[in-house]
Order: structure tokens, then C-alpha cells, then sequence
């Protein structure tokens, strides 16, 4: 058990930032985690926690014994995405971290790395899970009128219940990588798990689509004591009923079900790992199919090149070759018109999307503001949760010092890393921006309108990002996805992204609606304010953040 904790204890510091990284700006951390606490995670539970308490007064209502059915859903979901998104997490702890040549000669037995790996990984990717699951429990057990022991069964719950989906991924990656030989590279493996997710969201929007899924008629479906989903869901993750079940007076034995059903799996688990394991990790290759190369070849590029082209070509290409890159920067900008999609789908019988088209159509003023806002807060965020701008130094990792060699100063280095996030986010946001015009058949002159506005509030997005990562940038790590994963940075990029984005939106709003200006002189007021930030975040930049590096160089 000492080593076993020792082991948890130094994977978990692997991936946090180093004591060196810590220690440049403790304030910095400080304020960043305050905002962050704010801008995310309490808002995101407190409104878990209202759906779900919504959802189970409306239940408890219709007095069918169903009242546990809208949480139970809400737990099964998180479950899948736990899972679905765990692949990749997994597949790297277990096989393509740098630890495994390290731990591998020791004395240890396999099911020991397997253990500390996956409790290391199961902490560290389940922070925001257990928030969301709790206030899912809250709202339950409140909406129900549960008892005060409730309490403790839910926070058993919420401490255990992102284990069985962890399990799910790893038997399955030791399984394939035991029977597999082709499967040997992480880049291999980041691309085969990035498409499966892509594909499984689109799988789940395909088939809400086709069931003609109905917000209005959500209730009713939950309050049926045979619901067919829930059976499904229940077959592959048996324990979430029996947990929610143990929050009833007279089901209280079943939490010992609940916990024999993982404490089962943990076994079955470990005794895998002690049959497949080292045979599964013989022959993996450490490096990815690309590296990055920052050697001198691509120095003699620049001095027959333009530097900035070359190094705008190096920068691209390592956000499209190198699959966790691609994967999480790059095609999560796809996945967008997949949610907007779905909530096209979603609006059922409230038909609120045609009442806004009408609204923008006969030119309500409220509605057309409304849509600029929005415009600004998608571009915002779409920028700031890809993570090409806040990762852009990160990525750099062992090479950082090599930005100090080649011939173009930090802050034309800069300008090309936001260029490339700009490319990227950009033109995302205005096929976006574009189609959704072209839809309202809002015009010429006002689709141009929106597109600069987005393309401002992207660039201010960017230019931001750059500067968060340049304040504290996680250098050291040992894989790509290591880098993103463990990159706070990136969490308190999206927070202030969110905070500021808030804040640009609800006061351009509440000056229109509390003052006699109208929708044209806020959307005026609204683009200096965007443009201000832009020049804002550039300057940081250009005085800031070139000094940031220069420090970490010297």
C-alpha cells in the first residue's frame, strides 16, 4: 500500500506543474483558481443542480414512482462521456507516457503500475466530473424531500461513480493492445480514438434527430416505469441504479450492491492487467510518428525563406500532423455545427428558433442585438476552448529555448501564433457566421458587419490566450496530450473567456434595455469595446508577454 501511494503521489505530480512553474507567479495561480471557480464551476453545478431538481420536482409530481429517472439519465450520461472521452486519456497514461521506461525495471508488479496509473489518472480527470456529479445528487435529493443520510450516500457516490467508465477504458485498451500489433504508435492510437468520438457525437445527434427527440416531452418520457433508454443504460452501467435507488428509506442496502459491483470490476480490472499488461507494453514506441523539430534544419529553411513564412508553415504543421493536437485544436472547431444542430432539433413544440427568425426578419431590435451577442460570445469562446492560443508556448515544451535562436523577434513569433490560432478559429467562425446570415437572409452589409465583428473578437481571443500561457506555460511534459491535459492554462484562459464574454454581453444588453439608446448605437459602443480589448490584449502581449519569455530564457 506505501508504494502503491508513492507511485499515485509522483504520476500525479507529473502531471501538475513542476515546483519551478509554481513558483513564478503564485499570485497568478491564485486569482486565476478564483475566477476560474467563479466563471465555471460554480455557475456549470449550480445549473446542473437546478435542471436536475426541476426535473425531479416535475416527476415526483406525477407520483409514479418515477421520481429517480431524470437523475439516473443525468448519471448514465456522464457516464458515456466519462468513457467516451477516457479513451484517449487512458491509452496515454497506460502506454505512451515518458514514466513507463522507468517503471518497467522496477519491482513492481503489473497490476501495481496498472493500479497507481489509473488512480492517478482517475483523479486527476475527474475534478469537474465529481462538481457535476454532486450537484446532480443535490438536486435530487432536494427535489425529492430526500432524508439527511442521503447526503453521505451521495457523496459515496460522487466519489465512485467515474470509476467503472475508467475501468470500461482500460480493460479495453489492455485488451487491444494485447491482440493488436498495429496500434503500437500513439499517434496511431490519438487518431483511431479521435475519430471514434467524433463519430460517436454524431451517432447520438443522428439518432435524437430521427426520434424526433422534444424538450416538452421530456418529462413525459421519464415518468414512464418501463423507459426503454434507461433499461439500455442500465444493462451497460448497472451500478447508477442501485446507487440512486439507496437514497430511498426503504432501498438502503442496495449502496452495498452498488459498491460489490465496483469493487467486482476493480478486481476483475487488476487481474487483467496482471495477465495482459507487460506483454501489451512490450514493443511501444515512445516517440511520436512526427516530432517537433526545432533543430538546425529548420534554421537553414528560414535563411532561404522568409522567416515568418517558415515558421508560419512550422506552426500549422504541427497542429495538423501531430494527432493530439489535431484532435483536441483543430477539429473540435467541427463539432459546433453538431450542437447547434441539435439544438435546432431540441426546440420541439416551442418553436423559440422561429420566433427569433421572425424577430430578426421584421427588424425587432432587441432580437437583432441579441444575435451580435451572441456572435461575439460564440467567437470568444470558440477561440478560447480549442486552445490554440493558450497552448501556443506550452506546445513548444523542451524546445521553448529554441524561440530564442532563430531570426525573428518574440513578438513576430507571437503575431504568427495568433495568425495561426486566427486562420483556424477564424475561419471556422465565419462559416458559421456566414451560413446562419445567409439562413436569416439578413443582408450583405450586415452579414459583413457580423463577420468583422466575429473576426475582432477572435483576434482579442487570441491575443489573450497567448498572453495567459505566456504568464505560466507548462514546459515540462512527456506527451502532447500531456501538454494540453495538463495545462491550467488553458482552464483559466476559458474561464476569463468566459467572465469577459459575460461581461461584454449582459452590459451591452442592459445598456439597451435600461437607457434610450438604440440597438445601433450599443452595437457601435460594442465595437470599440471589442476593439479596445483587441488593442488591450495586444499590447500585453508586445510588452508583457515578450518579457515573460525573456525571463524564463535567461
Amino acid at each position: 500500500m506505501k508504494m502503491y501511494l508513492r507511485l499515485v503521489s509522483a504520476l500525479i505530480q507529473g502531471v501538475e506543474p513542476s515546483d519551478k512553474e509554481k513558483k513564478r507567479n503564485k499570485a497568478f495561480y491564485v486569482v486565476m483558481t478564483i475566477i476560474a471557480g467563479f466563471g465555471i464551476m460554480l455557475p456549470m453545478t449550480f445549473f446542473v443542480g437546478v435542471i436536475i431538481y426541476a426535473l425531479t420536482g416535475s416527476l415526483k409530481a406525477l407520483e409514479l414512482g418515477t421520481t429517480q429517472n431524470g437523475v439516473e439519465l443525468f448519471l448514465h450520461l456522464i457516464s458515456a462521456f466519462s468513457f467516451i472521452f477516457g479513451l484517449n486519456v487512458i491509452f496515454s497514461v497506460f502506454y505512451f507516457s515518458g514514466d513507463i521506461e522507468n517503471l518497467l525495471p522496477l519491482p513492481l508488479r503489473p497490476y501495481q503500475i496498472i493500479a497507481s496509473k489509473f488512480t492517478a489518472a482517475l483523479i486527476s480527470e475527474s475534478v469537474m466530473e465529481v462538481l457535476v456529479i454532486i450537484a446532480a445528487l443535490a438536486g435530487y435529493i432536494i427535489g425529492g424531500g430526500l432524508h439527511f443520510y442521503s447526503w453521505i450516500i451521495a457523496l459515496i457516490g460522487t466519489l465512485t461513480v467515474p470509476i467503472l467508465p475508467l475501468v470500461y477504458c482500460g480493460i479495453l485498451c489492455m485488451v487491444v493492445m494485447y491482440f493488436t500489433r498495429f496500434v503500437k504508435n500513439k499517434d496511431t492510437v490519438n487518431k483511431i480514438t479521435g475519430i471514434f468520438t467524433f463519430v460517436v457525437i454524431i451517432g447520438i445527434v443522428f439518432l435524437i434527430s430521427k426520434s424526433g427527440f422534444d424538450t416538452n416531452e421530456l418529462i413525459k418520457a421519464m415518468s414512464q416505469p418501463n423507459n426503454g433508454v434507461l433499461s439500455v443504460m442500465n444493462c451497460i452501467f448497472p451500478h447508477i441504479q442501485f446507487l440512486v435507488n439507496s437514497m430511498e428509506p426503504a432501498s438502503l442496502w442496495q449502496i452495498i450492491i452498488y459498491l460489490l459491483i465496483n469493487g467486482a470490476a476493480i478486481a476483475v480490472f487488476m487481474l487483467l492487467a496482471q495477465l495482459l499488461y507487460f506483454p501489451s507494453v512490450i514493443g511501444i514506441g515512445q516517440g511520436s510518428a512526427r516530432k517537433h523539430r526545432a533543430s538546425s534544419s529548420i534554421i537553414a529553411k528560414m535563411k532561404k525563406h522568409r522567416p515568418s513564412v517558415t515558421y508560419l508553415k512550422k506552426e500549422l504543421r504541427l497542429l495538423v500532423r501531430t494527432p493530439a493536437y489535431f484532435t483536441n485544436c483543430v477539429m473540435i472547431n467541427l463539432i459546433w455545427p453538431v450542437f447547434l444542430y441539435l439544438m435546432v432539433v431540441m426546440q420541439g413544440q416551442t418553436n423559440f428558433l422561429e420566433s427569433f427568425i421572425y424577430g430578426i426578419h421584421s427588424g425587432n431590435e432587441e432580437t437583432v442585438l441579441l444575435f451580435m451577442l451572441g456572435i461575439v460570445a460564440s467567437s470568444v469562446l470558440v477561440t478560447a476552448v480549442n486552445c490554440i492560443a493558450s497552448s501556443a508556448l506550452t506546445r513548444e515544451g523542451k524546445h521553448f529555448a529554441f524561440i530564442k535562436y532563430i531570426p525573428l523577434p518574440y513578438i513576430a513569433q507571437i503575431n504568427i501564433k495568433a495568425l495561426v490560432s486566427i486562420i483556424i478559429s477564424g475561419s471556422g467562425m465565419l462559416i458559421y457566421v456566414i451560413a446562419a446570415c445567409i439562413w436569416l437572409n439578413t443582408g450583405i452589409k450586415f452579414t459583413l458587419f457580423c463577420c468583422l465583428l466575429s473576426l475582432l473578437s477572435v483576434s482579442f481571443a487570441t491575443y489573450f490566450g497567448i498572453y495567459m500561457d505566456s504568464v505560466n506555460p507548462k514546459l515540462i511534459w512527456d506527451d502532447e496530450l500531456n501538454a494540453l491535459r495538463g495545462n491550467y492554462n488553458i482552464f483559466f484562459n476559458m474561464a476569463m473567456a468566459i467572465v469577459i464574454a459575460a461581461a461584454i454581453c449582459a452590459g451591452s444588453y442592459l445598456l439597451f434595455r435600461f437607457t434610450d439608446l438604440g440597438s445601433i448605437t450599443v452595437l457601435i459602443i460594442l465595437f470599440v469595446v471589442v476593439m479596445i480589448l483587441n488593442a488591450v490584449s495586444y499590447l500585453l502581449c508586445h510588452y508583457r508577454a515578450t518579457k515573460n519569455i525573456d525571463n524564463m530564457l535567461i
